[in-house]
C-alpha cells in the first residue's frame, strides 16, 4: 500500500496572466513505505514543484495529494501536522541554521510537535548519530561548523522528527566528493533502520544510481518514466531525449559493447563495474 500518493495533480502558475505556466500535468504516482525514490528531470521538468506538494508547501490546482489514503487538504487547518509527517529538507539547508547551538535547532522541530524533554533529547541525539554528527558538536554554535557538518545538522534536524516520508532536494549539493559520500551512505542508513520512504531529488545520476531503489523521471510537469532503477537506466536512449544523461560508468560500459566486448549490461555504479570487469581482467591476467 502506498504511504503516499497523487491522484491526477496538478499545479499552474500565474492562473490568468500572461505568465501562466502549467508545472504539474495530471501526476499520478505512488510511494510505498519503505521505498527510497529517486526524483530526476531537466530544469523545469516539476520535480521541485512536486515534492514541494507532498508535504502541503504549494497547494495543487487541482487533484490530490494522498497521505496513508487521506488528502491532505482536506483539513486545511492540519496541514502543519502533514509536514511533521511528510519532512522536507530543502536544497542548501545550512543556510536555514539560525539557533545558538547545534542541539538546539535540531530540538526545534520536535519541540514544536510538543514533545516532552526527554523525548526531543532522545530524537536529537539519535538525529545526530545518524548523520554522523559527533555528540561534542552539539554544544557548538551551526556558524562554527564546516560546510559539510553545517548540511548534517540541517538534515538531523528534519530526522529528529522522524517524517513517515523524509524528502530531500538536493542532499549533496555544493560538497567535495567525500562529503557527498557520507550524507548518500547516512540517508540509505536511516531508511534501512527506520523502514522510513526517502524521496531524493537530484541531478547527478550518479548519486541517484548509488542510493536509489526506484527512480521517478518527471519531463514537462509528467511523469516520464517510474521503475526501478536498473530499468530506467537500461533506457540510455530515451534518457537521452528528456535531456539527460545515464551514469557515466553506464556511458563507459555502453561504449565497451558497442566495440564488441561482452561486459554485460546495466552497470550504472562503480561497484557493479568493478564487478563485471574482474572476470575480464582475470582472463587477461591468465594469458
Amino acid at each position: 500500500m502506498n504511504v503516499l500518493e497523487t491522484r491526477d495533480l496538478c499545479m499552474t502558475y500565474g492562473i490568468k496572466t500572461p505568465f501562466e505556466k502549467t508545472a504539474l500535468d495530471h501526476v499520478s504516482v505512488g510511494f510505498e513505505k519503505g521505498d527510497l525514490v529517486g526524483i530526476i528531470g531537466h530544469t523545469g521538468s516539476g520535480k521541485s514543484t512536486l515534492v514541494q506538494q507532498l508535504n502541503g508547501l504549494l497547494r495543487p490546482t487541482a487533484g490530490q495529494v494522498l497521505l496513508d489514503g487521506t488528502d491532505i487538504w482536506a483539513e486545511p487547518k492540519a496541514i502543519r501536522q502533514v509536514r511533521f509527517r511528510v519532512g522536507m529538507v530543502f536544497q542548501y539547508p545550512e543556510h536555514q541554521l539560525f539557533e545558538e547551538t547545534c542541539y538546539k535547532d535540531i530540538a526545534f522541530g520536535p519541540k514544536n510537535m510538543g514533545l516532552s524533554d526527554e523525548e526531543i533529547d532522545a530524537r536529537v541525539r539519535q538525529a545526530a548519530a545518524y548523520v554522523g554528527l559527533q555528540p561534542t558538536l552539539l554544544d557548538k554554535s551551526p556558524f562554527d561548523l564546516s560546510g559539510g557538518e553545517k548540511r548534517r545538522v540541517a538534515i538531523a534536524g528534519v530526522m529528529a522528527m522522524q517524517p513517515e516520508v523524509l524528502i530531500l532536494d538536493e542532499p549533496t549539493a555544493g560538497l567535495d566528493p567525500k562529503g557527498r559520500d557520507t550524507i548518500l551512505d547516512q540517508i540509505r542508513a536511516y531508511r534501512d533502520e527506520n523502514h522510513s520512504t526517502v524521496l531524493l531529488v537530484s541531478h547527478s545520476m550518479e548519486d541517484v544510481a548509488r542510493t536509489a531503489d526506484k527512480v521517478l523521471v518527471m519531463d514537462h510537469g509528467r511523469v516520464a518514466m517510474y521503475d526501478t532503477t536498473e530499468t530506467v537506466f537500461s533506457h540510455a536512449d530515451t534518457l537521452g531525449e528528456l535531456g539527460l544523461a545515464v551514469p557515466a560508468v553506464t556511458r563507459v560500459f555502453m561504449g565497451l559493447r558497442a566495440r564488441g566486448i561482452p561486459v554485460g549490461e546495466n552497470a550504472y555504479t562503480v561497484e557493479q563495474a568493478a564487478e563485471a570487469l574482474l572476470p575480464h581482467l582475470r582472463k587477461g591476467g591468465d594469458r
